[in-house]
C-alpha cells in the first residue's frame, strides 16, 4: 500500500501521469494501474483526468495529507531502524530560504554528501512562509530560514548570525574611507522588489544608518543587484554570503560607515514533536558547526 500511496502523491504533485512515471522510473501503465488499485480500495475516484493534466477530486484532496503522513511515518520508521545499526541512509529533504539555499547550503551539502553518500538529498528553495508551510505538511524534514515566523506547531532555533554588508563597485569614490550619513544619502541604491524579505532587511539597515537614499532602483533577484552595482548604478545591501566571491576577487568593495554593524539571525525550523532521523541529526550537527559569515570572505 505504501508504494501505491507514493504513486498517488507523486501524481498529485506532478498533475500528470507521464511526469509522475518519469519521476518514479515506472511506466505510465504501471502508474495508471496503481492509481486504479487505490481507487478500487477506497471505492471512489481520486483524480479527474483530462487530455493534458489530472486534478484531485474532493476524495483525493482528503486523502492527500493522510498519504503524505503515512509515507513520512514509514520513512521515519526505516530511519529509526537504520539508526539502531548505525547506518545513515534514507532521504533528507531540506527547505531553505534564498540566501541560505543559494550561497550557504551548497557548501554544507558538499561536505555532507561526502560523509554520508547513502543519503538521498533534495533541496527546496522558497521564502520563509512557504518553508513553514512545507514543514507543516511534511514536505520537508528540516528548514533553514532567514525571515521571522511564529507558529505554535513550529520550532525556530538560532543557527548563526548573518552579517549584512553595504557595498559598492570597485574603484568607487567612497571605498576605503569612513563614510558619513550625508555622503551615503547622496547615493542611489539598488534594492530587491517591494515585499521581498531581503528588501525589508536592507531598509532596516538604511534606517539604522540614518540614510535616506537619493534614488532607489528595484531589482528582482540578488544576482541582478550584484550586476547592477558592478556596472556602477549605485550601492546595495546584501548578506555577506551573497558577495563573498566578488569581495575576494575585488569586483565589489565593502563600505564601512563608522561604527556600523548589522546582523540578522539565520534559524533552523522544525515541526514540533517531529522525530529526527539520523540523516537529519548528522545534517544539523554539520550545519551548526559551519563557519560564521565573517569567515566567508
Amino acid at each position: 500500500m505504501t508504494a501505491h500511496l507514493l504513486v498517488f502523491v507523486t501524481v498529485a504533485e506532478k498533475k500528470n501521469f507521464s511526469r509522475a512515471a518519469e519521476a518514479l522510473s515506472l511506466t505510465q501503465p504501471a502508474i495508471s494501474q496503481q492509481i486504479q488499485s487505490l481507487e478500487d480500495y477506497y471505492g471512489t475516484k481520486l483524480f479527474e483526468r483530462t487530455s493534458k493534466r489530472v486534478e484531485l477530486t474532493r476524495a483525493g484532496e482528503v486523502l492527500l495529507p493522510f498519504a503524505k503522513e503515512i509515507l513520512n511515518v514509514s520513512a521515519v520508521a526505516k530511519g529509526a531502524l537504520d539508526d539502531l545499526v548505525g547506518k545513515v541512509t534514507g532521504k533528507l529533504t531540506i527547505g531553505a530560504t534564498f540566501t541560505i539555499g543559494e550561497y550557504i547550503l551548497p557548501l554544507v551539502l558538499a561536505q555532507y554528501t561526502k560523509s554520508f553518500p547513502d543519503v538521498e538529498v533534495s533541496v527546496l528553495i522558497a521564502n520563509t512562509e512557504e518553508i513553514g508551510e512545507k514543514a507543516l505538511d511534511h514536505s520537508i524534514d528540516i528548514g533553514l530560514v532567514e525571515g521571522r515566523l511564529v507558529h505554535r506547531n513550529l520550532n525556530l532555533t538560532p543557527l548563526m548570525e548573518d552579517e549584512m554588508v553595504l557595498f559598492a563597485p570597485a574603484g568607487h569614490r567612497l571605498a576605503g574611507q569612513a563614510v558619513t550619513r550625508e555622503e551615503l544619502s547622496r547615493e542611489p541604491y539598488i534594492l530587491r522588489e517591494p515585499g521581498s524579505g531581503t528588501r525589508v532587511i536592507a531598509e532596516e539597515v538604511l534606517v539604522k544608518l540614518g540614510v535616506v537614499p537619493a534614488k532607489v532602483f528595484s531589482m528582482g533577484s540578488t544576482q541582478s543587484i550584484k550586476e547592477a552595482v558592478e556596472a556602477g548604478m549605485g550601492l546595495a545591501i546584501l548578506s555577506k554570503w551573497c558577495i563573498r566571491k566578488e569581495l575576494l576577487y575585488g569586483t565589489l568593495v565593502q563600505l564601512t560607515p563608522d561604527g556600523f554593524s548589522f546582523t540578522r539571525p539565520l534559524q533552523v525550523l522544525e515541526r514540533s514533536g517531529h522525530f529526527q532521523t539520523k540523516a537529519v541529526e548528522e545534517f544539523l550537527t554539520l550545519v551548526r558547526a559551519f563557519p560564521p559569515t565573517h569567515n566567508a570572505s
